[in-house]
């Protein structure tokens, strides 16, 4: 009898341990990264941390959609009423949006192309040669990067007087062609790193078959750093679609991009609004201007930029997986 129930109690601890580390390895996992507290509590803060980043996109989005009866409306926090689009047809007739997203994505491409260009070359140059002078060169690099960009201001805008660039397309393609962009301290550095990272015995034994440095540079070095040139590519090409103070100044508004118009969207918005057909704004209250229609305009504003970061990102992902760069 006494074997028995002392059988039965062995058994009872035993199921009740084996279910305790059950347990544990399921809400703590093997290690410390498989469980599910630890899965639990990163999705936690990532959600806390997204929501942060996405709430004023998500504000502006609800109330692009509102009307301005909404607007007025103290129970309308969140939800329209209905789904008003009509100030997205307002703000995209008033920015002419067509032509403004053509001029805006040339003006962007083609500058974004030319830092590129530039960047990787003198990464390059600077990660590859020894010469004299090479650390006075980063550290004037360096220093174009810390100081205030308004203190180029003045000297750049004399020079571009003298080279006849203001009220063109030059004064952003030149400074970007020659390494002298909007961050192009920045992107040098980043091509600078990765070309660091090419073992330097692959690009030997390019030179012992008869290549050149050019030649060394196109056939092994860029398709070994495509990560760099996806990097340097979305944010030079987001960096110039943003830019309001240089475009403004140095092209003197003989080109307009999308950025610029939305400066003057409620001087443009009034005369669309009258014309719209929908009645006279000052006795159709959806008509007048307010943060809805300034919302809905930003909204398409950056839907590009959104649109190419959802594509970019998967080209960005599998880049990194496939460039295969270790050190030395």
């Amino acid at each position: 009898m006494y074997s028995n129930l002392a059988e039965t109690y062995n058994r009872f601890t035993y199921e009740v341990k084996k279910n305790r580390l059950k347990a544990k390895k399921i809400f703590f996992g093997s290690q410390m990264s498989d469980g599910l507290m630890y899965k639990l509590s990163t999705y936690t803060i990532l959600l806390i941390f997204g929501f942060v980043f996405l709430y004023p996109l998500i504000y502006m989005f609800s109330v692009s959609l509102m009307s301005n009866l909404d607007l007025a409306d103290s129970t309308v926090e969140w939800l329209p009423t209905s789904l008003y689009t009509f100030n997205y047809e307002l703000t995209w007739n008033a920015l002419n949006m067509p032509n403004a997203f053509v001029t805006t994505a040339l003006l962007a491409g083609a500058t974004t192309i030319c830092v590129i260009i530039s960047s990787a070359l003198i990464g390059y140059g600077l990660a590859r040669f020894d010469f004299r002078g090479k650390n006075i060169v980063f550290m004037l690099l360096l220093f174009t990067y810390i100081v205030p960009k308004t203190l180029f201001f003045i000297p750049r805008y004399q020079i571009f007087t003298e080279l006849n660039l203001k009220g063109n397309i030059g004064a952003l393609v030149v400074p970007a062609l020659t390494g002298q962009g909007e961050q192009a301290a920045l992107f040098i550095l980043i091509f600078f790193q990765f070309f660091r990272l090419i073992p330097k015995a692959m690009e030997e034994a390019a030179f012992l078959d008869g290549a050149n440095a050019l030649r060394t540079f196109w056939t092994i070095a860029i398709p070994m750093v495509r990560p760099a040139f996806i990097i340097v590519g979305v944010y030079a090409f987001s960096l110039y679609w943003n830019e309001t103070f240089l475009t403004s100044f140095y092209l003197e508004g003989k080109i307009q991009t999308v950025p610029m118009l939305l400066g003057s969207l409620q001087q443009t918005y009034e005369g669309v609004a009258q014309a719209s057909g929908a009645g006279d704004p000052g006795v159709n209250p959806n008509l007048s201007f307010t943060e809805a229609i300034a919302f809905a305009g930003t909204i398409i504003s950056i839907l590009p930029l959104a649109l190419m970061y959802i594509i970019v990102q998967r080209w960005f992902v599998e880049s990194i997986d496939k460039s295969g760069i270790t050190g030395e």
